[in-house]
């Protein structure tokens, strides 16, 4: 359809080209043989106009086949550079290191909670937000379902009173009651598992000298081999209502670090960090286990499966090759 109205409009271009420059000729013509000298200004009129609508069209069909091609081309050209400038190195070049886009607001922890399945391994590297402690609940019918969960939480101590200082609306000290009941939620949780749940609950209360880096939150999709990963920022708002960038990528069955490779992506560099921080408590537990002596920093359930409990996905059951971590 279009191709025909594209032929029509080039032939009406022709017949205007043609047409008045015939106009032009006939009544030039006319105007130099007419008897009577009254309409000689008039036939005159006629002819210029066929002449001039003649040349309009000739030098508009012109610029359209010869100037404005090459016009076009070089617009092509630049839009092209452009493309390739921002385009690949910006969105591209996103997708391919996995990010996906942005939360419009706070994260749905809710909705997260919903989309598990048993067999699923959740990593939380998150200081404490007032309001997690309603998402206990959540965290123990996830359990129960048989998903994992291993979660670094900061300890009271010099570290928390410093976080709780930058947050709005925070004394250090309030910072610090909610920080326990938080942690005090989790071991009740770990009081309720038990062997016949499908899950694992893995907590470490680390003490550390300085804040983590980023605030993380991992999901390890077993069905689906899919590692997704959200992280934001430790501004002025509590973390709880932060918007979080969120990440994407196979889940890969060998963790070796990749970042030396072309294909690095940023799940793969977060999955990396936690693991290196979780093995730094997890070295802790077992030297103090070497030692025969209390241990009072990690949270874990069921009871029967504390080899388990510390071991992240991927791994054996059994800790034994873990004592020289």
């Amino acid at each position: 359809m279009s191709s025909n109205l594209n032929i029509l409009k080039w032939l009406f271009a022709l017949v205007l080209i043609f047409g008045g420059f015939t106009v032009y000729k006939i009544f030039g013509v006319l105007a130099a043989d007419v008897g009577n000298k009254e309409y000689v200004w008039l036939l005159k009129i006629i002819s210029e106009f066929g002449l001039f609508t003649s040349v309009v069209i000739s030098v508009g069909f012109f610029h359209h086949w010869i100037i404005a091609t090459e016009e076009r081309k070089e617009t092509e050209k630049i839009f092209q550079n452009v493309l390739t400038k921002y385009i690949d190195k910006t969105v591209i070049n996103a997708k391919k290191r996995g990010f996906l886009g942005i939360t419009e607001k706070e994260l749905d922890f809710s909705e997260i909670m919903h989309s598990l399945y048993p067999g699923d391994y959740v990593y939380w590297l998150i200081t404490f937000d007032p309001r997690y402690r309603h998402y206990c609940r959540e965290f123990e019918l996830a359990i129960k379902k048989g998903v994992h969960f291993r979660m670094l939480v900061l300890k009271d101590g010099p570290a928390s009173e410093l976080h709780a200082k930058e947050i709005i609306g925070f004394g250090a000290e309030e910072f610090r009651q909610y920080n326990r009941l938080f942690l005090s939620s989790l071991e009740d949780i770990a009081g309720r598992i038990n062997e016949k749940d499908g899950g694992t609950l893995g907590v470490f209360v680390y003490d550390y000298d300085n804040l983590p880096s980023t605030p993380l939150f991992m999901v390890l999709r077993k069905k689906t081999k899919v590692l997704e990963i959200f992280n934001s920022f430790y501004l002025s708002e509590p973390i709880g209502r932060m918007p979080y960038l969120h990440w994407q990528s196979e889940l890969k069955s060998d963790s070796s670090y990749l970042f030396e490779s072309e294909q690095w992506s940023m799940p793969d560099l977060f999955l990396d960090y936690f693991h290196r921080r979780w093995m730094v408590e997890r070295h802790k537990l077992t030297t103090v286990d070497n030692e025969k002596c209390p241990y009072n920093d990690f949270i874990y359930a069921p009871a029967t499966a504390r080899k388990k409990c510390f071991s992240l996905n991927g791994e054996s059951d059994t800790a034994s090759n873990l004592e020289g971590v």
